[in-house]
């Protein structure tokens, strides 16, 4: 079966577009949990929740991020790597 080349360029640009918007609401959403376990635990006096649950949040993006990349590798060798 013969593919386009341009179906490669779509799928890199589509993979690139997922990792950004994954590790950017994975942040986002850490942060928010922890933003808001400040305001209902420490009352606007700290700011301990927010530093941990971002950190939590960039983890998992990372996490994501792998585990996309590392499926991606799988489904290449699955096809048989041919490239052309």
């Amino acid at each position: 079966m013969v593919k386009k080349r341009g179906s490669s360029a779509w799928r890199a640009l589509g993979l690139m577009t997922n990792i950004g918007i994954t590790l950017a609401a994975s942040v986002l959403i850490g942060y928010y949990i922890g933003y808001y376990l400040d305001q209902w635990i420490f009352h606007k006096t700290g700011y301990v929740m927010t530093m941990i649950f971002s950190l939590f949040g960039v983890a998992a993006g990372f996490r994501t991020v792998f585990r996309m990349l590392k499926s991606l590798d799988n489904n290449s060798d699955a096809d048989g790597g041919n490239k052309e």
